[in-house]
């Protein structure tokens, strides 16, 4: 596996031969940052489960500020951590050995939040839309953020249930699909008068 584009273009990174985890496909990934463009260029990306980092860690190359990565599994957070130090990327990376949700909720207690967040879980097992629920009610999710979701072509995406994150689009690729989501709205009332044109 390697990196696709950016300041590490064709750098290796490590994953694991295990059957517990999918590793996202290069030609989803190419056609995940083709859509997102120059919009991860300074921002705090947060790459939920994360396994080898591999998204994450192509964000930070395409010139993001910082990752922030979180996966339950224990040998994810040493492949994550092996995969920062060969690209000397310490610095730039977090990680949490963590549930999703319980990590949501610790990064709400630290007051961090992102501008672009990526939800890979494994297909079919009911996460995007738990995870995209939590997202929602969430201050994690910066006003005008993205949120970019991997998911089987016929996963449910909660798009009616949502109040803050706006479908945009699906786009699929072979059985997977990504779906693009964009935070129109915040707790925070400046951001609400600015939506609504008060200020």
């Amino acid at each position: 596996m390697r990196i696709i584009s950016g300041k590490f273009k064709s750098r290796k990174i490590d994953f694991p031969k295990t059957m517990l985890t999918r590793p996202m496909t290069d030609r989803t990934k190419e056609t995940l940052f083709n859509i997102v463009g120059s919009f991860v260029f300074g921002k705090h990306v947060l790459d939920l489960f994360a396994g080898s980092g591999s998204i994450g860690l192509e964000a930070l190359s395409r010139g993001a500020v910082s990752a922030t990565f979180v996966d339950r599994a224990p040998w994810a957070q040493k492949v994550i951590l092996k995969n920062l130090e060969n690209l000397g990327l310490t610095k730039e990376g977090t990680i949490f050995q963590l549930e999703v949700p319980a990590a949501i909720r610790k990064l709400e207690k630290k007051k961090q939040a992102f501008s672009l967040i990526f939800v890979d879980p494994p297909f079919m097992k009911g996460f995007v839309k738990k995870t995209l629920m939590q997202l929602d009610a969430s201050d994690i999710v910066l006003p005008f953020a993205q949120v970019v979701v991997g998911h089987m072509w016929r996963e449910e995406i909660p798009k009616d249930e949502l109040k803050n994150l706006k479908w945009i689009r699906t786009k699929r690729i072979g059985q997977a699909c990504l779906s693009f989501f964009f935070r129109l709205e915040s707790a925070h009332e400046k951001t609400k008068s600015y939506i609504s044109g008060e200020l």
